[in-house]
């Protein structure tokens, strides 16, 4: 009995133990969630004081869960180690079962270690749950972290959504146009070439496979049957395809043809009528790209080229006729000031058979202020900049320039507002000059170094050592001797070399005098008929003026001063032709003797033939304005900025087309008449141009529009 007992009050200290064990762990997490609901100020951390009564079910709930169900009868209800309903805790109760006082604390102390080991088991619970530590960090850490494998891995591809997406517009929009293949990876590039080696090995193993069965089977049907199925090519092959150069110039050429040959089929009528006369081309409407008049007179618009990307508020600097290719019209521009990144210079090649987009792209690093094609190597495009350098293009390679002059002291320094290309065949020079008054001379196989260096300085009565050149003209017959066109309105006569009379360079004895405002032009007449006029040349300023001049040549002109050295002789115009606004380019005709056209500030182009009328154009007319260039958004009569031409070129071969081009980007081609341009010439045009001179010479003073 008395075993039974000392069990039953171990058992209460056991659990009296465990009681008070708990309700010190209770006291612990509500000061814990106080000083968070204060330190944090969140209202949701705040719990309601719990009552006696749910106090009292969550201690039977923990002893139910500690014992168990099969407790001894002297824990049952009404008995004294049931304690009192309404003591706040159990424990004090459980003191009072104790009947002596004496054994309770040996009891305790024999239990001192179970319970300490079962506080331990029970603290463990609310101990391992520590939200306040977050592993997360590391994670991170693991995240960030680079290695140099990973930042030169060569596995990475850009998507293809993103190649597909801006590879056309990219590679159109570049100044070099280099193709999508150029912003692959390296590994990227080799594993495409060998893709595109195993097709090529592939085909051509079919081919001879194929070549093979057609000579064993002879003469025979069993070749022509036998065949090797399409292939399907993968995407991989597919973006490899795509990525080569070749196929990229494949494509560029083919849409060029398919576009030539639909300008072809557009130029025929397919809904004409034959049963009807037709209509009666005399009866035509006058207007902007067409001329009235006598018929073989007529003038007629027949293209006009404008590039939304590249010409858009760009200015012409130049135009040129191809000499072996006359549908081919070359353009220089000068920069566009509103897109920085875009190349300052450009040049453009169009073809009068492809309207919508030019055959060729040139860019260069500074504004292309004149170029023109080589007449003896129909591939190359020579062009002046205003950086001071000279540039060399070929239609064979891409668009960036294949040679350029260096920006040393050797050669210009200054603006290079004119070239000329002079010699044979196999002897030829380019000939540049820069408004600092140096003319270099250039051979096209090296623009390293100028083969001749030459310095203009203006005569002694000038005030001023320094020519500001703006144009320089060379005659058909003696590329040793050119004409100079000055900033002051003076021409100069000048020689490459040093000769019997004269040395190398301006040449004193001679001034023309006659223009009050800068040259802008000059041109020496073609010269290719029954009668030398290659002493007539013709020259446009900005004061409003045409001049005819006859030019003395070298010889005659030491010969003249001998007697007299360092006498200065001035030669007036023998005409001049007054305008209504400025004169920007004055150009012969090739093939006409006394047909010359000019363009002005107006946006006029006017074709004169002196035979008929020295005081009026035979033909006068404005472009069209279906392609308006920089200025499309403006409405019309906005002043000269809207419609002033500035240049002007004749197909060399036939003289039957025009070109014009001005401040807003727009080339415009016309046709001329029979009686304006074409190869057939008649024996009285040349001598009645000569009989012109001649009468005109015998005035003795310059005449003005024929008076």
């Amino acid at each position: 009995m008395e075993s039974t007992m000392q069990q039953r009050k171990d058992e209460i200290l056991a659990k009296k133990a465990k009681l008070a064990e708990l309700k010190r762990q209770r006291e612990i997490r509500k000061e814990t969630m106080a000083g968070r609901a204060s330190y944090g100020g969140s209202p949701e951390l705040f719990q309601p004081t719990p009552s006696r009564v749910d106090q009292k079910r969550d201690l039977e709930k923990i002893i139910n869960d500690l014992v168990g169900d099969s407790r001894p009868n002297s824990t049952q209800p009404g008995s004294p180690s049931g304690g009192r309903a309404d003591r706040p805790t159990s424990v004090i109760s459980a003191s009072q079962l104790s009947n002596s006082d004496n054994e309770a604390p040996i009891a305790f102390k024999g239990l001192a270690g179970m319970v300490d080991r079962e506080m331990q088991t029970l603290s463990i619970a609310p101990l391992a749950t520590v939200f306040e530590y977050d592993g997360e960090p590391k994670k991170e850490r693991e995240i960030i972290t680079y290695s140099k494998g990973v930042q030169t891995s060569t596995d990475w591809s850009p998507p293809r959504a993103r190649g597909a997406g801006g590879s056309d517009s990219e590679r159109d929009d570049s100044p070099t146009r280099s193709p999508r293949a150029k912003r692959l990876s390296r590994r990227q590039k080799e594993r495409d070439e060998e893709i595109r080696a195993n097709l090529k090995k592939e085909i051509e193993e079919e081919i001879k496979a194929a070549q093979q069965a057609g000579i064993d089977a002879g003469a025979g049907q069993t070749a022509s049957k036998e065949n090797f199925p399409f292939k399907t090519l993968t995407n991989e092959e597919l973006t490899a395809m795509e990525n080569s150069e070749d196929f990229a110039g494949f494509v560029e050429r083919s849409t060029k043809v398919l576009e030539r040959a639909l300008d072809q089929q557009l130029g025929y009528d397919i809904l004409a009528d034959y049963a009807i006369g037709g209509i009666d081309v005399d009866e035509e409407d006058e207007g902007y790209g067409s001329s009235g008049g006598k018929k073989g007179r007529r003038i007629k618009e027949v293209a006009q080229f404008w590039d939304e990307r590249w010409s858009k508020k760009r200015m012409i600097s130049d135009l040129g006729f191809s000499s072996k290719f006359p549908e081919l019209v070359l353009a220089s521009y000068t920069k566009n000031p509103s897109a920085p990144h875009d190349p300052d210079g450009l040049i453009q090649v169009w073809n009068l058979h492809m309207h919508d987009r030019p055959e060729y792209v040139f860019h260069a690093q500074s504004d292309i202020l004149t170029a023109k094609f080589s007449p003896f190597h129909p591939n190359l495009i020579i062009g002046g900049a205003y950086s001071g350098q000279v540039l060399l293009w070929d239609t064979r390679a891409k668009s960036s320039p294949v040679q350029k002059t260096p920006l040393t002291g050797s050669g210009h320094t200054h603006p290079v507002y004119s070239i000329d290309i002079v010699g044979t065949q196999n002897a030829n020079n380019i000939i540049s000059c820069s408004t600092d008054g140096v003319v270099c001379g250039w051979t096209v196989d090296m623009l390293s170094q100028p083969q001749e260096f030459l310095e203009l300085s203006s005569p002694p009565p000038a005030k001023t050592e320094d020519v500001a050149v703006t144009c320089i003209a060379f005659p058909q017959s003696d590329p040793t001797y050119f004409l100079a066109g000055t900033e002051e309105g003076l021409i100069y006569p000048c020689h490459r070399y040093d000769r019997a009379g004269a040395k190398a360079g301006v040449d004193s004895r001679v001034k023309y005098t006659g223009h009050a405002a800068p040259v802008m032009s000059l041109d020496f007449h073609p010269a290719k008929g029954q009668i030398d006029l290659g002493d007539l040349v013709l020259s446009s300023s900005v004061d409003w003026s045409v001049k005819l001049w006859k030019v003395r040549p070298p010889a005659a002109t030491g010969t003249s001063n001998a007697s007299a050295p360092g006498s200065t002789q001035f030669v007036t115009p023998i005409l001049d032709i007054a305008r209504e606004d400025l004169v920007y380019d004055a150009r012969w005709s090739p093939v006409k003797p006394s047909v010359f056209a000019l363009v002005d500030g107006a946006g006029s182009l006017e074709v004169w033939d002196i035979n008929v009328d020295v005081e009026v154009p035979v033909q006068k007319v404005t472009p069209s304005e279906n392609k308006r260039g920089a200025f499309a958004s403006m409405p019309s009569g906005m002043g000269y900025m809207n419609r002033s031409l500035n240049k002007l070129a004749w197909e060399k071969n036939e003289g039957r087309r025009v070109a014009v081009g001005g401040m807003d980007g727009v080339v415009t081609v016309f046709e001329v008449g029979a009686d304006l341009g074409g190869v057939e010439t008649r024996a009285e045009e040349w001598s009645g141009v000569k009989r012109l001179v001649g009468r005109l010479e015998g005035v003795g003073e310059t005449v003005v529009n024929g008076k």
